[in-house]
């Protein structure tokens, strides 16, 4: 018990311990930072932190990521100027592919026809890793019995699964 007391109390003191500088440091960071994102998707608009395709995902794991070391970090500038510089890229990389086809190929995955006329189609399952429980479950969430009733099934670009009734 007294092992299992250690260890948590090690896993809930920060390094160096607890102090007064750290509590602000973090409170101030994070406020400021929350600012920064704020401006930054008001500036870039609303699909800076939107996930529509897996390279905007992607795009907001690695600003998680910068926030979260910029929060916990010593200096917030260099997380900052990062994070700046991913979301003029994702803008720079969403604007190039709503005007490019091959930029889109790129970047953006093609919607994956899953179910068309109730016919589900394997062999488009199998490619797209999706499993007849995944699909069934995104069907009775889109209000339809059966997927025979379904005209299509789209796997979006963006991981959802939309659902047209037949």
């Amino acid at each position: 018990m007294d092992t299992f007391l250690t260890t948590l109390s090690q896993l809930l003191t920060p390094e160096g311990g607890w102090d007064a500088r750290l509590l602000l440091r973090i409170v101030l960071s994070t406020s400021i930072l929350f600012g920064y994102i704020v401006l930054l998707a008001r500036t870039f608009g609303s699909r800076t932190f939107a996930t529509f395709t897996s390279y905007d995902f992607l795009t907001n794991v690695a600003a998680g990521s910068l926030v979260a070391s910029a929060i916990l970090g010593k200096s917030i500038v260099e997380a900052s100027l990062s994070l700046l510089v991913l979301v003029i890229l994702q803008s720079l990389v969403s604007a190039w592919s709503a005007r490019s086809r091959r930029a889109q190929q790129v970047f953006d995955n093609a919607p994956v026809v899953l179910v068309e006329n109730g016919v589900v189609r394997q062999e488009a399952m199998k490619q797209a890793r999706i499993s007849q429980a995944i699909l069934e479950q995104k069907v009775r969430e889109a209000g339809v019995e059966d997927v025979s009733e379904v005209k299509f099934a789209v796997l979006e670009s963006g991981g959802n699964i939309s659902v047209v009734k037949g």
